[in-house]
């Protein structure tokens, strides 16, 4: 591939061969999907895109899985290209949208291309980052979606982790456009890592150096003479003072907030990695992070500043914004020595360390405790090793042997990466959207097809098809090749098998007593009298042993292949096919019918109203026509917000309603969650009412410590999140309410009491 007039160094870096590779593609017009290890450059690439289409007066759209990305490349991008140039919508946050550089959550941008709420033809490139995304359960079909429905004019650039199907991605993308769409896979790493466990009494081990230990373990009694073993549980303390200094920035994974802070504090209190100077400069940023707030007060804010001036962080989704940006401005600046994460500081945001520690090997999905996939440990231990600064980089998992059973680890490579599978999942709101669009089931069922999905079943549907061909005729050549007697009654098989019966049958009636028996009596006389004449056939053929263990194994071969026959039939059944999708298209179509949105194939006006709204729209609608946002106050609205689509954790309980009454919403919700499970076999309406209280009182203007005082166990950054999420779905109803003027007005003062003091956020 001529490269001659791609770029060899671009900001001072000097471009790698896949850099140039991509970028030589998006010069030449055409989309491009890369998929890189983290840590490799990607996000150059990124970058380059909007440097490439200043010149042309043409736009940019750079689309995050999470805010927090969204925040950190607005910022920026504004430093490097000037804050008139670069506008933010992420829902709650809207900045200088129509600026020719906008940076946004894809599934803002997934929404524009169903509303129309931003003008596209100024566009030149969208960039998609973290595109792996689309294989997230909850989520994928926003990525899905909006490539199936990026305008044809405008390009795109997908930035990816390293995938095991990369190909199979770019091939499917490829039938949703007209332009070239090229792939670039890079496997290798520009700071190799080096993995490696660590256990008590083993010490920093590899795996089989882990498993010798193990098995020794068990090889010797315990002093009261079982073979019962208890091993000493590891120490993250332990395995830091064990690295020692020259390992650090150390980055420390643990699978829950409260074992994040737990370890720091454990490590704070006999280390200090920062000199007097560093101290002063923490404390600095601190005032200036947490400077108008009344937060230092807070006694979970007060320890994590206390820690900060010892080099020492924890950071979760549960902190204040205010506090994780402190945190991760402190670990830019390497004033972060070591830092206890969980994994969503692994996505996107570029912080990479010299070593990565992981607390454990499992994690517990929601469902269960199981072990971290392949993609998902690279896509932590991938922050291991900084480009230019360290030749290596180094990874190590605690393992407790208490719970460990030899072979269930197994070496981690990148080429053992799981493949990205679609989770394409059929919204009300991609209904609405589709009904609205097209005019006939045909054009509907054209898009629906066009989906990863389809594209995965099918090629899934025809390689099971070629592998029942396969199976088909190897069962047929085996049969084809049986002894003439088999199963006949001259094959002396048959005849010993038949011998048995009989001699069973005869220990039965031996041992028959008692009345009420006859019946049985007089089947199992049926029954010898059949295999009398199979037990003393005219002829039996004598088969040498190598001739019957051949039958044998032919046999067992043939039920072999007609067993895996089954298993490939019914797997067949339950993919779903292009058909399969549309019958679950057409039956929330009825659905929505029933319900008034949908009436001779166009959207009534409830049902333009719910094409609208992402958040709950079928619920959200009810309580727009009947009244509920027009009656409310406007801090019971605030409180009717938060608790819409609100997912508690598992020790939320549902509240009494004490000083606002939203029981009418929640009836609502409840009869529409009915509705669904008895028509659709599904939830997906969801409603709790846990931070109702907190939001009414906030609402009302009371202060975040004595917001905090009443609210238990509830952490910062959990109450601060729905309270966002609150403001994002009033700006979605005051969007739609485009012809109530009042009711506007009034959900603009509902988001302005929410949307101050630690609850703003402030770029």
């Amino acid at each position: 591939m001529q490269l001659a007039n791609v770029p060899e160094t671009f900001r001072g870096y000097v471009l790698d061969g896949f850099q140039r590779e991509a970028i030589f593609h998006l010069l030449q017009g055409a989309s491009v999907f890369v998929a890189a290890p983290t840590g490799s450059g990607k996000t150059l690439i990124a970058d380059y895109v909007v440097e490439m289409t200043r010149p042309s007066q043409k736009g940019v759209i750079y689309t995050a899985p999470i805010k927090a990305l969204s925040n950190q490349k607005f910022k920026q991008f504004k430093a490097t290209f000037g804050e008139e140039n670069v506008g933010l919508i992420t829902g709650d946050v809207v900045r200088n949208e129509n600026a020719p550089i906008v940076l946004m959550t894809t599934e803002i941008f997934r929404n524009i291309l169903f509303d129309h709420s931003r003008p596209l033809d100024d566009i030149a490139y969208v960039i998609f980052d973290e595109i792996h995304y689309i294989a997230d359960e909850a989520r994928g079909f926003v990525w899905e979606e909006s490539l199936i429905f990026l305008p044809e004019q405008v390009r795109f650039l997908g930035l990816s982790a390293t995938i095991a199907n990369g190909h199979e991605l770019s091939n499917w993308m490829a039938t949703l456009r007209s332009e070239p769409v090229k792939v670039v896979e890079y496997t290798q790493r520009p700071v190799p890592l080096s993995h490696a466990y660590y256990a008590p009494e083993v010490g920093v081990t590899d795996l089989a150096g882990l498993n010798d230990h193990y098995s020794r373990a068990f090889a010797r009694p315990s002093s009261d003479g079982t073979w019962r073993v208890t091993f000493p549980l590891p120490d993250h303390v332990e395995l830091v003072d064990t690295l020692g200094e020259q390992y650090l920035p150390l980055l420390f994974f643990v699978f829950s907030r409260r074992g994040c802070e737990a370890h720091a504090n454990e490590l704070a209190n006999n280390h200090n990695y920062l000199s007097a100077e560093e101290a002063d400069f923490v404390r600095e940023a601190i005032q200036r992070h947490l400077w108008g707030r009344e937060l230092q007060s807070l006694g979970s804010v007060a320890q994590l500043t206390e820690i900060l001036e010892r080099g020492i962080a924890y950071h979760h989704a549960g902190l204040l914004p205010a506090c994780k940006e402190l945190v991760e401005e402190l670990f830019e600046r390497r004033l972060i020595k070591v830092l206890y994460a969980t994994e969503t500081f692994a996505v996107g945001v570029n912080f990479p360390v010299r070593t990565v520690c992981f607390d454990s090997y499992t994690k517990y999905d929601g469902r269960g405790f199981r072990q971290l996939t392949v993609g998902e440990y690279f896509q932590m231990a991938g922050r291991a090793g900084r480009r230019g600064i360290d030749k290596q980089g180094f990874v190590y998992t605690m393992v407790d042997l208490n719970f460990y059973h030899p072979g269930e680890l197994k070496e981690r490579t990148e080429d053992k990466i799981e493949p990205l599978w679609s989770q394409f999942d059929l919204t009300y709101n991609s209904v609405l959207n589709l009904t609205a669009r097209y005019e006939t089931p045909g054009q509907i069922q054209d898009v629906l097809e066009r989906n990863l999905l389809v594209y995965q079943n099918q090629a899934r549907y025809q390689r099971l098809q070629d592998e029942i061909v396969e199976l088909s005729r190897e069962a047929l050549s085996l049969k084809e090749a049986r002894c003439p007697h088999h199963r006949q009654d001259s094959c002396i098989e048959a005849v010993k098998k038949a011998r048995r019966q009989v001699d069973k049958l005869h220990k039965e009636l031996a041992n028959m007593r008692g009345i009420g028996k006859k019946g049985r009596r007089q089947q199992i006389l049926r029954q010898l009298h059949q295999l009398g004449e199979k037990t003393q056939p005219p002829s039996i053929h004598r088969c040498g042993k190598r001739e019957r263990e051949s039958c044998l194994y032919r046999e067992r071969q043939i039920r072999r292949k007609e067993r895996r026959l089954r298993e490939i039939k019914k797997d067949m059944r339950l993919i779903l096919t292009p058909e399969r999708l549309y019958e679950a298209f057409a039956a929330k179509q009825r659905f929505l019918e029933r319900l008034g949105y949908i009436e001779a194939g166009e959207l009534t006006g409830r049902g333009r109203i719910a094409a609208g709204l992402y958040v709950q729209e079928l619920l959200v609608t009810e309580l727009l026509f009947d009244g509920t946002f027009h009656e409310l106050s406007e801090d019971a609205i605030n409180a009717l917000a938060v608790s819409i689509d609100y997912e508690p954790r598992k020790d939320e309980a549902v509240q009494a309603w004490r000083l606002v009454d939203l029981s009418h919403a929640q009836a609502v919700a409840m009869e529409l969650s009915l509705m669904e499970k008895q028509l659709l076999k599904e939830e997906r309406v969801r409603f709790h009412n846990s931070l109702h209280e907190l939001a009414y009182r906030w609402s009302k203007g009371c202060t975040f410590v004595e917001l905090m005082a009443g609210a238990g166990a509830m952490a910062e950054g959990d109450i601060v999140s729905a309270f966002r999420r609150g403001i994002d779905l009033l700006r979605q109803v005051r969007r739609v309410s485009t012809e109530d003027e009042q009711l506007r007005a009034k959900l603009s003062r509902c988001m302005k009491k929410m949307d101050r003091d630690v609850v703003e956020i402030r770029l």
